[in-house]
């Protein structure tokens, strides 16, 4: 019995011990970040670039020299980012360097911070494919590290919600944002632009009643803070959701109210936003004077900018639909060129093309994380249970298991391909169904295209998946025709043409007489032009290659290039 109670001493002082050595680790943690996080959040506050130089040449704050030395590198980067409102050669240098010297820490709480700094500059001016490889080592990070071990915790998660908003997973931000309410004082400036972006995200997922409780949590917590700006942006938010509904009367007022606010505070960026909306919603309201001045007056704003090309992108389509409705020749011309030279400028950095493969490579990544960390458990499992002498044995059991995995695999995927196959072509169906059913107009064939051209796209991402796989032959041949199904058959483009030239046939007639010679090809993509549809659109229904487009239309503009009033 003695024995016994001797263990159990023996036992629990052991225990004590690891608990105690285990709360100091976790202490000392806590204090390191906490010195980092005021150290970090001084030096950000200092607006003088002599003031901040001498901040960071000063031992005032007791940091090991290696990690000082990349703090202060970020903090001078983001001084000239913001100084100069442009991605810039001298951010970007310091950037690097941290980068080079962070490979000797293995501090996760520390890079957590650092990779969101360095992604967050490449965010700011929408150079979102260098953005995510640094957002995704963070998002690795954060899934095994406590918050409050993290520098400037509230800021660091904020940052990370806002970039996974952006390229679209929506459920992801809102996971790092809340985590980032609970780091943040409800004083914080931070506190209401969390709350305002979490509502955000509701509004991208549909789901509008929750937005407006997130809403109207932000206006409280701006007035709060005395954060007007924020305020003005919650208004603004409203009013999307209220234009969504057709309240266009409500959407006005509270959009007017969100100018007014926002020029009175001197931000001409949440200005500019505001005006595109209100834009938005006067052209939708036929309201077009109004909408022009607006846009014009954003224009003069985003010029003075390098990074918002993708905004003045949405300027320019609404000044396009002004310029049809007024029959305006030159101001449509004008507008397409721009549009299409806007396109090709944004569509491999912030346009929608780069914010899909941001989002496909992310769920890529994460699909290998979970791979490799079961692969990691399952070696460690192995490392325990077998003896040198088993290898062979384990080795071939796993072949075996592999085989049998790979067989089943291959099974699953070719059944799931082929319910893929039956979905598509079931939607294909019913999206001819709708053309049937409809009055024929030009706005129910441009739906329908809109329909076919996402079909396409959604056909597109699983033939790539099925050429990555490289054994599914047959299934990529049947995804394949399946595609070249959905293309404009002569029977829909009759139809389509049809239309056309009963709903315009001043244009129609004035292409034919003005510019002669043009072949049924040239005239698809004159027609699929007039509809708004962008170059990959035209080049997805026709089959084409989007510098295939490119170039007929070029050659069009060479034909034709006496011809003032030409409509490419």
């Amino acid at each position: 019995m003695d024995i016994f109670v001797n263990m159990v001493k023996i036992y629990l002082f052991f225990f004590f011990f690891a608990f105690c050595g285990a709360t100091y680790k976790a202490q000392q943690l806590e204090n390191l970040s906490t010195i980092e996080t005021k150290y970090v959040v001084k030096a950000s506050e200092i607006n003088s670039e002599k003031e901040l130089i001498t901040f960071l040449n000063s031992d005032s704050y007791k940091i090991i020299s290696n990690k000082k030395e990349i703090i202060n590198k970020v903090v001078l980067a983001n001084f000239y980012s913001k100084q100069l409102d442009r991605s810039n050669p001298k951010s970007l240098q310091l950037y690097k360097d941290a980068l080079k010297l962070s490979s000797d820490i293995k501090d996760n709480n520390f890079l957590i911070w650092f990779y969101t700094s360095f992604g967050f500059y490449y965010y700011t001016y929408n150079d979102y494919p260098n953005a995510l490889p640094l957002f995704l080592k963070t998002s690795k990070l954060l899934e095994n590290n406590r918050d409050q071990d993290i520098i400037d915790p509230c800021n660091t998660l904020k940052l990370n919600g806002f970039f996974w908003s952006t390229i679209e997973d929506n459920n992801k931000s809102n996971e790092y944002l809340e985590r980032a309410l609970q780091q943040c004082s409800t004083n914080n400036q931070n506190y209401g632009t969390i709350l305002n972006n979490i509502a955000l995200n509701y509004i991208k997922l549909n789901n509008f009643q929750k937005a407006l409780t997130y809403l109207e949590k932000t206006k409280t917590a701006s007035i709060t803070i005395n954060d007007k700006v924020r305020y003005a942006k919650a208004l603004g938010d409203i009013a999307y959701i209220e234009a969504h509904r057709k309240n266009y009367s409500k959407a006005i007022s509270l959009l007017k109210e969100d100018i007014e606010i926002s020029q009175v505070e001197n931000s001409d960026k949440n200005t500019m936003f505001a005006q595109i909306r209100l834009a938005t919603i006067y052209v939708e309201t036929k309201q077009y004077q109004n909408a022009k001045t607006l846009l014009l007056d954003a224009l003069d704003y985003i010029k003075t900018k390098t990074y918002l090309a993708s905004n003045e992108l949405d300027i320019q389509k609404l000044l396009l639909q002004i310029a049809v409705y007024e029959k305006n020749d030159n101001a449509e011309l004008a507008a397409r060129r721009r549009i299409e030279s806007l396109s090709d400028q944004i569509i491999l950095q912030d346009g929608v093309e780069a914010v899909k493969m941001a989002n496909w490579q992310s769920q890529k990544e994460r699909v290998e994380w979970q791979l490799e960390a079961e692969q990691n458990k399952a070696e460690k499992s192995k490392v325990i249970k077998w003896s040198l002498l088993a290898v062979s044995l384990l080795l071939c059991g796993l072949v075996a298991s592999i085989y049998q995995l790979n067989k089943r695999k291959i099974r699953l995927l070719k059944s799931s391909y082929e319910k893929q196959i039956l979905k598509f072509k079931l939607d294909q169906v019913e999206s001819d169904k709708r053309l049937q059913t409809t009055n024929n107009s030009l706005a129910s064939f441009k739906a329908y295209l809109v329909d076919r051209n996402k079909h396409i796209d959604d056909i597109d991402n699983e033939i790539n998946k099925l050429r990555q796989i490289g054994k599914a032959t047959k299934t990529l041949s049947a995804m394949e025709e399946l595609k070249i199904s959905h293309l404009v058959t002569d029977e829909n483009w009759n139809k389509f043409k049809e239309v056309f030239i009963r709903e315009e046939p001043e244009y129609y007639q004035y292409i034919l007489t003005s510019f002669p010679g043009l072949t049924e090809s040239n005239l698809r993509i004159i027609l699929l032009n007039r509809l708004n549809l962008n170059n990959l659109e035209i080049a997805q229904l026709l089959g084409l290659s989007v510098d295939g487009v490119k170039k007929s239309k070029q050659r069009l503009r060479k034909k034709f290039d006496n011809e003032d009033n030409f409509v490419i």
